[in-house]
């Protein structure tokens, strides 16, 4: 049997689904082979588990890390931590397509369908634009942030490494993973430097939005540059999934960033001793990097239980789909919440932006948010049972891991193997999402159910 034989039947027993799954975990594999040699490790002995953690946490743009991986790896093992990165926010199979189109020009329909799952776009016309898109895009905002970073971090670091420390905070913010080479305490010497923050929580922002987005809005720009069309014009025809995605953003950001500006105001130990500029900065910050992203300007451990709680919802509900970040996205959060108010005033159709919703969204919406958090609260329950931490930090953790964000409280080193290998999982999870992977898991993929009809059966609900 020839190679390209072998080739077709795996893609045709393959479901996108099951791609999707098998594409990180070939990652996982070689990634975790390649930070286990001794090329790539200061430290000799290491438990391969560590090893294992890092990149599931790299290439699931998580944060979460057992060791310090600057004083872990060597420079050659951190250029394969920041490759994982970058494929991880961008998929495997997103980099096999551009790979692909570079080659032949053009994509199979069976890759497409499986590209569509991956970065949630289900425009086939112009699908190979929109991969070429991707590219452009991301290299785009890494540079801008890398540019940036550079003034501050050379004349810290010296050129080389000082470039190096730009590029790794560039790529890892853009792509929201949380990683960073500065040491154990990410970004906090840096919590009132205008410069970090705010390059930072652009490049959050710009990734966590979603590939999607920036291309309505790519779209938009250009017929504004060319006079072809007025902004409120231009705004006004934004498709639905960008006014949503923009506007819950928003409202979450702000949202945030004022409850725990609030909730900090007086404590010493965050930001209770900063100038009021500084405290809108860095309550600003942490609100954006709990959007899945994982940098901390503040010691999680030291705030008030209050933001915490407010940080684990704004980690469940992440950024939007089609871009790098987790949770179970702001658009399924939106229609949750929209479909929610519309079901208590009587409304029998869910209308936003003058479009009506069709209720099958929210029936997905609702799925997916319930697959997360019964998989996280699956995960606390025997975090629990292994783990000797308190309630808080092991539920912070958990969240943080299946919403791919990267905050801790500190506790991640000190987890047991069974703790480590639990939130490994809880990370692989919330990458591919439990959605995806019950669709791998299903042979037949979305397969239809029985076409009999049987008698309405009445429930008191509530």
């Amino acid at each position: 049997m020839s190679f390209k034989r072998i080739k077709r039947k795996i893609r045709y027993k393959l479901n996108p689904a099951q791609q999707i799954a098998l594409s990180f975990a070939l990652v996982i594999l070689v990634g975790t082979f390649l930070l286990s040699l001794p090329i790539s490790n200061k430290i000799a002995g290491t438990p391969l588990i560590d090893h294992l953690f890092t990149v599931v946490s790299a290439v699931c743009v998580t944060g979460l890390t057992t060791v310090i991986i600057v004083n872990q790896y060597t420079q050659f093992g951190l250029w394969v931590i920041l490759i994982i990165i970058q494929i991880g926010g961008l998929g495997l199979m997103t980099l096999i397509a551009l790979f692909v189109i570079f080659l032949s020009g053009k994509l199979s329909i069976s890759n497409r369908l499986a590209l569509n799952e991956a970065v949630n776009y289900f425009d086939l016309h112009d699908f190979n634009h929109f991969i070429r898109s991707i590219m452009k895009y991301t290299l785009f905002f890494e540079t801008i942030g890398f540019v940036l970073l550079s003034f501050r971090f050379i004349p810290i670091f010296g050129v080389n490494q000082g470039l190096f420390t730009a590029l790794f905070t560039a790529v890892s913010a853009f792509c929201n993973a949380g990683l960073d080479t500065l040491g154990a305490v990410s970004l906090q010497a840096y919590v009132s430097d205008p410069l970090v923050n705010f390059t930072v929580m652009f490049l959050i922002v710009v990734g966590g939005l979603g590939f999607g987005v920036w291309f309505d809005i790519s779209q938009g720009s250009k017929s504004l540059l060319k006079g072809k069309y007025t902004l409120n014009y231009i705004i006004k025809h934004f498709k639905v999934h960008t006014k949503i995605a923009i506007t819950t953003s928003i409202v979450l950001i702000f949202g945030g960033a004022l409850i725990i500006f609030v909730a900090e105001y007086g404590n010493p130990t965050t930001i209770g001793l900063l100038s009021l500029p500084d405290k809108m900065m860095s309550s600003l910050f942490q609100s954006v990097t709990t959007r899945t992203a994982g940098f901390a300007t503040l010691n999680m451990a030291l705030m008030k239980s209050a933001s915490l709680f407010v940080i684990i919802i704004l980690m469940f509900i992440g950024g939007s789909p089609g871009g790098t970040a987790g949770g179970i996205k702001t658009t399924t959060f939106a229609i949750m919440i929209l479909m929610i108010t519309a079901e208590l005033r009587g409304h029998k159709e869910l209308i936003v932006f003058n479009r009506r919703i069709p209720r099958e969204h929210f029936r997905k919406a609702f799925v997916v948010a319930f697959m997360l958090l019964t998989t996280v609260t699956i995960g606390i329950i025997f975090l629990n049972l292994t783990e000797s931490f308190d309630f808080l930090s092991i539920s912070f953790e958990a969240v943080s891991a299946i919403a791919t964000v990267g905050l801790s409280m500190g506790i991640t080193s000190g987890l047991s193997s069974v703790g480590k290998v639990i939130i490994i999982l809880l990370m692989y999870l919330g990458r591919i999402g439990p959605l995806t992977l019950m669709l791998s898991v299903n042979r037949s993929g979305l397969r239809k159910g029985h076409e009999l009809s049987y008698p309405v059966g009445d429930i008191l609900i509530g």
